[in-house]
């Protein structure tokens, strides 16, 4: 069922493979194959990849990645390879950009260009932005997620980077209507489950910057706006566990107590965990995408998005492992 081939001055070879690991994460280009080709047996001698050739996987006659070798390890008659999609050209790459007055799809492109990445279809974003300066080399991924996280926070629309055919490309987040299920009894494997209220909150303390005092101030008040959101019945059970947060930008105290009241509502109570889930191989199924779980045993039965995903082909034989999180939130920080 697995099909892998070379793509070298545009003659294809097919080659001998034993196993083939796809995997990927969510906000952390590219996705990669790790591959073990056989390249000898007796006097048979089979074709060897180099770096720099493209290679091409299909499961069930379905093309499921195509990218770049990067890396080889050669042992007796057999070989293993890494290879990457598209999206490595931007992890790679570093440089120093100033842009104004443009969209996220207009940086894209622009840096698409500049370094000669192939591109597909690239969504308009909408969003313009006035400048954005980056005075430091930066890598071309956390240039243009800076864009994205821009753009989402004016306008709430998520956008999504990918490979496809060895081609980038740039499309609104993908949000299925029809979501696969991985179901305990049906195509569950194993996974790991634990509890704890290591992140667990009973009172939410929300308070706003010392530097905008003097926006959030009313005439003739001494004091910042503070404002304390409580779990009763948490805290008669687990005791008083409080999380702390200062609040910058202009903010009344309605809408100060409205946010701890959302914070403490996302952090009382204990947390369930479930990672390394292993399930029966769903070749579509990719990190940024939503799953449907359901393992009643421990009370679980919702959606969530997988984070990272491998998954592993060998002879006819497919499985995945996945992470998940209960949101598709954006990572934090000054690279985001």
């Amino acid at each position: 069922m697995i099909e892998l081939f070379a793509i070298r001055s545009g003659t294809m070879y097919e080659l001998v493979t034993e196993s083939v690991t796809l995997q990927g994460q969510r906000y952390q280009a590219p996705r990669s194959i790790q591959a073990n080709i056989i390249t000898k047996q007796g006097s048979q001698t089979y074709y060897r990849v180099s770096e720099g050739d493209t290679v091409l996987f299909k499961w069930k006659g379905k093309e499921l990645f195509r990218g770049i070798v990067f890396s080889r390890t050669p042992v007796e008659g057999k070989l293993t390879f890494t290879a990457y999609d598209m999206l490595q050209y931007l992890v790679k790459n570093q440089d120093v950009y100033v842009f104004s007055n443009q969209r996220a799809d207009q940086i894209l492109r622009r840096i698409g260009a500049d370094f000669q990445i192939p591109m597909t279809s690239i969504a308009n974003t909408g969003h313009v932005m006035k400048s954005l300066v980056f005075k430091n080399d930066t890598s071309l991924y956390d240039i243009i997620l800076k864009a994205l996280k821009e753009t989402k926070r004016q306008t709430g629309r998520n956008y999504q980077i990918y490979s496809a055919k060895g081609k980038m490309g740039l499309r609104a987040w993908p949000d299925p209507e029809d979501v696969w299920v991985i179901e305990s009894g049906v195509n569950l494997i194993g996974y790991q489950y634990s509890t704890s209220i290591e992140e667990t909150a009973t009172r939410v303390k929300m308070r706003t910057s010392v530097d905008e005092q003097g926006k959030n101030k009313k005439k003739g008040s001494k004091s910042d706006i503070v404002v304390i959101e409580q779990d009763k019945a948490g805290q008669s059970q687990y005791g008083i566990l409080q999380h702390v947060e200062t609040v910058t930008g202009q903010i009344n105290q309605p809408q100060l107590q409205k946010r701890a009241k959302v914070r403490l509502a996302e952090k009382k109570g204990v947390k369930q965990e479930v990672k390394s889930i292993q399930a029966l191989g769903i070749p579509e199924l990719q990190s940024g995408l939503p799953i449907y779980l359901k393992i009643p045993e421990i009370n679980i039965k919702k959606t969530y998005w997988i984070d990272q995903d491998k998954h592993e082909f060998n002879g006819v034989k497919h499985t995945m492992t996945i992470d998940v999180v209960e949101k598709n939130s954006m990572p934090k920080g000054d690279q985001a």
